[in-house]
């Protein structure tokens, strides 16, 4: 059986911001609207008990816990750093536990960035870039840009470099790819996760209809500066395509292949396989099954874990991808980007000519780099 070692919880099914490709609530599910608007002190006890009985049963030596939202400042700072202690009481003594922090940035406070460093608890923001690129997407809920509030609290963050993770930027494939690459650069902004938007064959990917290759020339177009130029930035998606045609494991949800080797709660306690898949259907992610009602282990071992895993398995890949030359590498795409009404997940990605180009186009930049390597 494989042990669950990393859980997400969304502690706020409710944000401050309205960016307009939100997975959690400007995709096919709604059911946010359904959900209480942070989660209760009585989850979070549960949870830790929950944890603590996992953990004993499991002989895990480390877990990992990540804050979700919405935004999961909007409970408030004080309430997070409550959460935060009931759970490290509970696994006082019996695991060791690290916390993380996904957040948008403009509810960060010194104060409160004391007391993660007092506790531990690693941050991750959400910054698209410089601030024309950044606000065209990310604004407030009044309609206003949230640059400055979010460039603001990753230069707050940065005083404790030990707890920043680095950002996750969603990709604007009008914007300029070397342009962006700096941006993030200058300040200092090392460890990056750029992303497709999430899209699907029900939702199909902004512009596209009318510019077919704009996901592509941008994707190629950002590799080669990465490649050439920025290499110091940490780009997970590039990196795991080298990697993969390396032939070097690598698992992240931006591929196929691997396993489900997380689990997420719920605002209201019940438990959800990957939250991204909201981009799917209806309570694509849900369970049925709460903290209430089932131990972790249970929820590890539940159908939905499974058939999520099946989806994933190299046996099961869509057939178009099984004679793929580069299927090996992509194994598909990412699950929610794979959706259709039609064939469920039975499809490639939705991206599958941008990931083959890309994939395509880094091969050949590292034949090209190891002949050059063998002639000097």
């Amino acid at each position: 059986m494989e042990k669950i070692k990393t859980f997400f919880l969304r502690v706020a099914a409710r944000c401050n911001l309205d960016c307009n490709y939100c997975y959690v609530f400007k995709h096919r599910d709604m059911s946010w609207k359904n959900y209480p608007p942070t989660m209760s002190k009585e989850h979070v006890v549960l949870f830790s008990h929950r944890l603590k009985e996992y953990v004993m049963e499991t002989k895990l030596k480390e877990v990992y816990i990540i804050y979700h939202g919405g935004e999961p400042l909007f409970i408030g700072e004080s309430v997070l750093l409550e959460y935060t202690d009931i759970i490290l009481k509970a696994l006082d003594g019996i695991v060791s536990v690290e916390f993380s922090l996904q957040t948008n940035g403009t509810l960060l406070t010194d104060k409160f960035l004391e007391e993660c460093d007092r506790r531990k608890i690693k941050i991750s923001l959400s910054i698209d870039g410089p601030e024309d690129i950044h606000n065209k997407n990310r604004k407030m809920a009044n309609g206003d840009g949230s640059f400055n509030l979010v460039f603001s609290g990753i230069q707050k963050v940065q005083k404790y470099p030990h707890l920043f993770q680095g950002a996750i930027g969603v990709i604007d494939p009008y914007s300029n790819p070397e342009q962006l690459m700096e941006f993030y650069n200058q300040t200092q902004i090392f460890n990056v996760d750029l992303l497709l938007p999430d899209a699907n064959y029900e939702s199909p990917p902004k512009y596209r209809e009318a510019a077919p290759y704009i996901y592509k020339n941008w994707l190629i177009e950002s590799f080669d500066a990465w490649f050439d130029k920025y290499q110091d930035l940490s780009l997970r998606t590039y990196e795991n395509v080298l990697k993969r045609l390396l032939d070097c494991n690598t698992s992240t949800d931006s591929f196929g292949f691997g396993k489900l080797d997380y689990l997420t709660i719920e605002v209201d306690g019940s438990y959800h396989t990957t939250d991204i898949l909201k981009v799917a259907f209806e309570n694509a992610s849900a369970m049925g099954i709460s903290l209430e009602n089932a131990t972790i282990n249970q929820a590890a071992t539940h159908k939905k874990v499974e058939e999520y895993n099946m989806l994933l398995a190299k046996e099961n890949l869509p057939q178009k991808c099984k004679s793929c030359d580069v299927g090996y590498v992509c194994g598909g795409g990412a699950l929610p980007h794979r959706y259709s009404e039609i064939n469920s997940f039975d499809n490639p990605t939705i991206y599958c000519n941008e990931m083959r180009s890309l994939i395509n186009h880094a091969k050949k930049r590292l034949n090209d780099e190891v002949e050059n390597e063998l002639l000097l």
